[in-house]
């Protein structure tokens, strides 16, 4: 038996050489490293195929609205109730703000649309809230430190909620996010959005839902 590596004789079943140090042991678990990493091209590619797929699958569901017309409450409905934790402590039950102006945004720091439309929420909300405006920024499933760390780095200072739970989405039968919902005094929905708002869309749903 000779070593493979420098082609010293070795004693059979000899697991070193101790010319060139060539461990058997070791050269046998690196072959067999290398055979299961070449796996044929095809698998490659379906592989990275089904990945894909299932990566836009998945976008899809979250960030296309939905068309069917009994999936979120509609326009002239009653907003569905739900009480969760806020991101600085407590709760906040929705039917308590009964009489005030209310916007539900659902959202999450990994949504670019959730991520743009912010800042114009936060100058809506400045501009309204002391007319007795309120405004809920609803994080669909993310901790209250990911939140926190997004809502500090933006300079934003929304009431948010944290609906770890998923009270509020199954409420309002959410999917696609950004969703947004303006709700009157009376907790009628008065209009709800799918997508991401521009600034214009925003106060000029606010200003119909102060004139009420």
């Amino acid at each position: 038996m000779h070593c493979p590596e420098c082609r010293t004789s070795l004693l059979p079943d000899a697991r070193f050489c101790h010319a060139c140090g060539w461990d058997a042991q070791a050269a046998a678990a690196a072959r067999k490293a290398a055979e299961l990493g070449r796996r044929p091209a095809w698998k490659r590619w379906v592989s990275g195929v089904s990945l894909g797929v299932m990566a836009f699958v998945v976008l899809f569901m979250l960030l296309v609205p939905r068309t069917d017309a009994n999936t979120v409450p509609q326009v002239g409905s009653p907003a569905p109730d739900f009480e969760i934790p806020a991101l600085d402590g407590g709760t906040v039950r929705l039917s308590d703000l009964r009489g005030r102006p209310v916007i539900l945004n659902f959202w999450a720091t990994w949504c670019p649309p959730c991520r743009r439309e912010m800042p114009d929420f936060q100058a809506v909300y400045d501009r309204y809230k002391d007319q007795g405006l309120q405004f809920y920024a609803i994080n669909v499933g993310e901790s209250r430190v990911t939140v926190r760390d997004f809502m500090n780095r933006l300079g934003l200072d929304l009431p948010v909620l944290i609906d770890s739970g998923e009270e509020a989405q199954s409420a309002y039968n959410i999917l696609p996010i950004p969703a947004t919902f303006f709700i009157d005094r009376d907790g009628i929905v008065r209009a709800v959005y799918q997508y991401q708002m521009s600034r214009a869309q925003i106060e000029f749903e606010v200003q119909r839902l102060m004139a009420r």
